[in-house]
This record gives C-alpha cells, sequence and structure tokens, in this order.
C-alpha cells in the first residue's frame, strides 16, 4: 500500500522530470520557430485560463458578498406626483 507520503515524493520526482523532459527533448530538440510557436501557444492558453479564473473568482465574490460593479443598489426614493 502506498503512504500519502510516498505519493507526495513520487508526484514532486514526476513533475521535475516532465519539465526536464520537456526543456530538454522536446523544446531544444526542435528549431527555433516551432519553440517560439509552442511557447507563444502555451502563453495564450494560460492568460485565458487565468483570465477565466479570475473572472470565475469575481462571480463568486459577488455571490457570497454581494460586492462588485454588479451588485444591486438601493431603489432610489420616488414621491407620487
Amino acid at each position: 500500500m502506498v503512504s500519502v507520503l510516498g505519493f507526495v515524493v513520487q508526484l514532486l520526482t514526476s513533475v521535475v522530470d516532465l519539465v526536464r523532459i520537456f526543456v530538454f527533448e522536446v523544446l531544444l530538440g526542435v528549431d527555433p520557430i516551432t519553440a517560439l510557436s509552442f511557447v507563444v501557444g502555451a502563453a495564450l492558453t494560460t492568460a485565458t485560463v487565468a483570465y477565466f479564473a479570475y473572472l470565475a473568482a469575481g462571480a463568486l465574490v459577488n455571490l457570497l458578498t454581494g460586492l462588485g460593479s454588479s451588485a444591486r443598489e438601493a431603489p432610489a426614493d420616488r414621491t407620487a406626483r
């Protein structure tokens, strides 16, 4: 049976190995234009995911606290004429 500590150690080791393999065998193993297009694609994907996470967090804060630009304001006092 695998312990939690053994799982975390294996996970971290796998992440380090994945980064090493990616950098030395994938990114540096191709021509510069392919590597540049891959980096630009990764940057655009990361920016999109980060922006969506920002919007989702803002919606959650607005839902839970009522704060934010779309929070309802108190109705204005109108007198009948």
